[in-house]
């Protein structure tokens, strides 16, 4: 199932870098960019790490979208 996110401009807001990002929640800066731009999904395992972190709901940040 396709999903699609907001973790761009959610981080943007929170004057957060893919860096910043990666390193708080143990990934890489290449990971986040490939999930902002949809190229890949995340795992539900980083999907709550980004969660916790943004102090978010997971459906604030992800939500599956109709092909």
């Amino acid at each position: 199932m396709p999903v699609a996110n907001n973790l761009k401009q959610l981080r943007q807001e929170r004057k957060i870098n893919q860096e910043e990002l990666a390193l708080a929640i143990g990934s890489c800066c290449r990971t986040i960019s490939r999930i902002e731009n949809g190229e890949c999904n995340a795992s539900l395992e980083l999907a709550l790490r980004i969660a916790a972190y943004l102090e978010l709901p997971l459906e604030d940040i992800f939500r599956a979208c109709d092909i």
